[in-house]
């Protein structure tokens, strides 16, 4: 179905985002307006918080059974399903709103929870990523916005920060009633996992001439990747693109 232009998405990302362009129209270059507040908070994420927080839970993660550690990975992704559905219903896109829905359905009923996901093993079911709502406004065209690397929380921009607030609206209801607490336990689940299944690519940035650059231009490059469901032409960021959806 052909996207259908929401007024109201637009006014939202107009009034927040508008003139947030990265690249410099003169030079072709990205614009990194924060770089001096972005790379003391890399020094600090990754040579610091992470050696020393990150990297021993990813391998006491890994030590884990793996039944155990694909379950809880599974359920933090299942309670991902419907926010990815209303995101994907505001592109106008209901078909692939529909493949979270059932997924959702079908992993919740028959999955114990989202412990197993059955849906993966149907072809027409299988994603290869959630949808968020910063997604959903790069499919509309709305520019990332400046780069930050903030402490602990890690790389993102205008567009994906408004994301984030918009998408933790849409919960915001069921984890009120859950437990506000509990809604950090899918977070921290899936921040481990992904740091687990990303030790063995530490040297793809340990041997880049600025690790920070590397990191940053594969963020905003996964980022274009999300937005337009892979139409995008790959750029010579030296990751592919499973190392590029470790990035986020």
């Amino acid at each position: 179905m052909k996207k259908i232009t929401l007024i109201a998405t637009a006014l939202f990302a107009g009034s927040i985002l508008t003139g947030c362009a990265t690249i410099d129209p003169a030079t072709g270059e990205r614009q990194d307006p924060l770089e001096g507040f972005n790379r003391t908070m890399w020094s600090f994420n990754y040579d610091v918080l992470d050696p020393y927080v990150l990297k021993p839970a990813a391998k006491g993660w890994q030590a884990l059974p793996s039944p155990l550690t694909t379950g809880l990975s599974n359920v933090a992704k299942n309670l991902e399903e419907p926010v990815s559905f209303v995101n994907r219903l505001l592109e106008g896109e209901v078909k692939k709103a529909f493949v979270h829905f059932d997924r959702f359905f079908i992993n919740s009923t028959f999955g114990l929870g989202g412990l197993i996901d059955w849906a993966s093993y149907s072809d027409p079911l299988k994603i290869e990523n959630d949808r968020t709502f910063g997604d959903t406004l790069g499919s509309y065209g709305v520019e990332p916005g400046a780069y930050v690397m903030l402490p602990a929380y890690g790389a993102s921009s205008p567009r994906e920060l408004t994301g984030t607030a918009v998408d933790t609206a849409y919960t915001y209801p069921f984890w009120h009633w859950v437990g506000g607490a509990w809604s950090l336990v899918p977070t921290v689940v899936k921040a481990v996992d992904k740091r687990a299944k990303a030790m063995d690519k530490e040297e793809l940035l340990n041997q880049a001439q600025d690790p920070y650059i590397t990191f940053r231009e594969a963020y905003y490059q996964n980022l274009e990747y999300r937005a337009t469901d892979g139409n995008v032409k790959a750029k010579d960021s030296g990751l592919s693109q499973d190392d590029l959806n470790s990035i986020d």
